[in-house]
Order: C-alpha cells, then sequence, then structure tokens
C-alpha cells in the first residue's frame, strides 16, 4: 500500500480514461511505498509512447512487445532527469513498462537525501507530439500535496524550492524576471529613438 493512498486512488482514478485516450496528455506521479520505497510512475497513452519510440527509430524497428517495452525504457533513460539539492543527480532501478490501453512506465528511485530543498525534474519524453503536457505530482508525506505542467512553455522542466511548507517555482520566477528585463530593454530603445528623431528634426531645422 502506498501513503496517500486515498488521495493517489483519485488522482489515477480520474486521469485514467483522460491519459488513455489523448497521446499529448501524460502524468508523474512520485510517491513511497509502505516498505519505504520511492516509486516514480509515468503513466500516458499506448499510442503516446508508439509515437515517440516510432519518432527515434522509425516505424516497424522493434519485433515484439519485450522489444518495445526495452525501447521504451532506453528512450525514459536518456528523456527523464532529477536533479536534487543543486548536486544529486537521481538514479532510476528497475524500470518496468505495462503495455495497455494506458500504458505505465514504473521505477523505483534510488540516491534521495534525506533533506530535500530543491528539485529540477525535466520530462522531454513526449516532447515530438504536438502540444503535449505532463502533469507532475509529488506524493511524499514531508512534501505539499501539488500540481506541475510540464509543456513547451517551460521546455518541460521544473525547478522548484521548498520555501515554508509550500513549492516555490524558481523557474518560473526566472523567466518573469527575464521578460520584465526585455520590456525594460525596449522601453529603453523607443526612448533612444525618440531622442534622435528629435535630435535629428532640430539639425534640419
Amino acid at each position: 500500500m502506498i501513503k496517500n493512498f486515498s488521495i493517489l486512488v483519485i488522482f489515477l482514478v480520474m486521469s485514467n480514461t483522460l491519459f488513455a485516450h489523448q497521446p499529448d496528455l501524460s502524468n508523474i506521479v512520485i510517491s513511497r511505498t509502505d516498505n519505504g520505497q520511492v516509486i516514480l510512475q509515468v503513466n500516458s497513452s499506448l499510442t503516446a509512447f508508439q509515437q515517440e519510440v516510432n519518432f527515434v527509430h522509425g516505424e516497424g524497428f522493434y519485433k515484439s512487445p519485450e522489444e518495445f517495452r526495452n525501447l521504451v525504457i532506453e528512450h525514459f533513460n536518456s528523456h527523464f532527469s532529477m536533479i536534487i539539492n543543486n548536486k544529486d543527480t537521481i538514479q532510476f532501478k528497475n524500470p518496468k513498462v505495462f503495455l495497455g490501453h494506458e500504458t505505465k512506465l514504473v521505477t523505483e528511485i534510488i540516491g534521495l537525501p534525506e533533506t530535500i530543498n530543491t528539485i529540477q525534474l525535466k520530462n522531454t519524453l513526449f516532447k515530438d507530439i504536438y502540444h503535449s503536457q505532463s502533469i507532475v505530482i509529488f506524493l511524499l508525506e514531508q512534501f505539499p500535496t501539488q500540481k506541475f505542467s510540464l509543456g513547451i512553455d517551460n521546455k518541460y522542466q521544473i525547478n522548484i524550492a521548498l520555501k515554508d511548507g509550500v513549492w516555490d517555482n524558481i523557474l518560473e520566477e526566472k523567466t518573469n524576471s527575464n521578460f520584465r528585463y526585455v520590456g525594460y530593454f525596449a522601453i529603453l530603445l523607443v526612448i533612444l529613438a525618440v531622442f534622435f528623431v528629435l535630435k535629428r528634426r532640430k539639425t534640419v531645422k
């Protein structure tokens, strides 16, 4: 049994139909079992996994379900990453793929430090699917239950810090800050342009 089991059940039941029928949608759930294992689960439609494998390797590259599972695991290993506290790269142990209308990739997370202050998570598993989006949810007892969305706008990644019991989205703050500087620069350019136009007019007169 998984801690926060009721939350997990509600979340997965509500998402099963949605994700099974829409290849552009997926979810990522990180939770802890009663025996202390931290589990990562990626859920999406079988079509989504097939589209990505076919995009990378070409149609007809695999000949059996087992070959397909291995290609999905290979794709996961090269397109999913987590860095904790800006230094610890998380390792994934014994990934397994469960095929079905809704397909799941389940793997154990190892090397998770006891104290977690920041998480950088990047998932480009489905980046080649038009308008693909992934919902990330952490169901660990020390974390607030909060959902994040990965998409093209944030380059399929989040960079979050735990502050006062809530997640603070560092990546979003940096993006907003960059846009603010761009705005200031644009205003400065407009002011300079007006200044030179006025100066030129005075010179002509």
